[in-house]
């Protein structure tokens, strides 16, 4: 399986909001197995292009936006096999998106995973 770098995970997809908390969100831009290995390392730490180690983290929120929620299942129930954490906390809504002058529902998740 090919590592996950620190480099290849850009700043939009993730932000520490507290120390040891970590927000990922997930688009359909990437593939289902990226945010799979992304959310892996998350909790067993990784080391950057220049040597810097990065410590795992405590929590893990992972959400996502219509056709990328089967990426967010998926990366969660992974982490959870590999028995590197577990699920918290599912969360499921439908907000309001606004594209140009519609406004229509969009299904939305977010999984909270502690490390074990």
């Amino acid at each position: 399986m090919a590592e996950v770098k620190a480099e290849d995970i850009t700043k939009e997809d993730v932000t520490e909001s507290t120390p040891g908390v970590m927000d990922m969100k997930v688009t359909t831009k990437k593939s289902t197995g990226f945010y799979i290995k992304a959310a892996k390392s998350f909790f067993t730490g990784i080391e950057d292009k220049d040597g810097n180690k990065k410590e795992p983290v405590n929590v893990l929120n992972i959400s996502g936006l219509g056709d990328s929620i089967n990426s967010v299942v998926a990366a969660a129930a992974a982490v959870e096999s590999e028995g590197l954490g577990t699920i918290k906390k599912i969360e499921t809504s439908y907000p309001d998106m606004k594209s140009g002058a519609t406004t229509r529902g969009c299904p939305r998740i977010a999984v909270t995973v502690n490390k074990k």
